[in-house]
C-alpha cells in the first residue's frame, strides 16, 4: 500500500504544480507585456496560449500593472478558484478516496456559469465582474473534488494490479 500512497500524492502534487505554473502565467503575460527579448516573447507566447481557449475581451478582464491579464475575469476566477479547490482538497478529503462527490456540486457550479453567460447573451441580465467572478470561483473550487480522485482512479485502472484497488 505504501507504492500506491507515493503515486496519490506524486499525482497530486503532479496537479498542484501544474496548476501554479498555469496559475503563474497568467499574472505574468501582464507583468512582462512590455519587455523585450525573452520576456517579452514569453508574454505574447502565454496571451496566444491563453486565447485558444478565452476570449481575452479588454472590458472583461481584469488589469494588472496597466495590462489585462492572461484570460478574462471568469476564466482567472476559475482557475484561481481551481487551484485553491487543490490547495484545500487534502484537508477535506483523503488522497485514497477515489469516490466522486455527488454530480450535484458539479452541475451547479456549471448551471451558474452558463446561467450567467445565457442571461447576458441574451439580453436578458447583463453579468459583471461580480457575477462572472463568483459563478467562475463556484465551478473553479469543486472541480478538483472530481479531477483529483478521477485521475488517481485512472491510473489505478491502468497501471495497478486489479487486486489492490481500494473497495468502497
Amino acid at each position: 500500500m505504501t507504492k500506491i500512497k507515493r503515486y496519490q500524492k506524486v499525482i497530486y502534487t503532479s496537479i498542484l504544480v501544474f496548476c501554479t505554473v498555469w496559475c503563474a502565467a497568467i499574472i505574468i503575460a501582464p507583468l512582462w507585456h512590455n519587455e523585450t527579448g525573452f520576456r517579452g516573447d514569453a508574454s505574447e507566447y502565454i496571451y496566444t496560449f491563453f486565447s485558444k481557449s478565452c476570449h481575452q475581451i479588454e472590458g472583461r478582464s481584469l488589469n494588472i500593472a496597466g495590462e489585462k491579464l492572461g484570460v478574462c475575469s471568469r476564466c482567472t476566477s476559475i482557475y484561481f478558484s481551481f487551484l485553491l479547490g487543490v490547495i484545500i482538497y487534502p484537508f477535506i478529503r483523503k488522497l485514497n478516496n477515489i469516490d466522486l462527490p455527488s454530480l450535484v456540486f458539479l452541475a451547479i457550479g456549471a448551471v451558474l456559469v452558463a446561467l450567467d453567460a445565457g442571461l447576458d447573451l441574451f439580453d436578458i441580465f447583463k453579468n459583471t465582474y461580480i457575477t462572472r467572478e463568483i459563478s467562475g470561483a463556484v465551478l473553479g473550487v469543486v472541480l478538483p473534488f472530481y479531477i483529483i480522485p478521477g485521475t488517481i482512479r485512472v491510473f489505478y485502472e491502468f497501471f495497478i494490479p486489479p487486486k489492490v484497488i481500494p473497495k468502497k
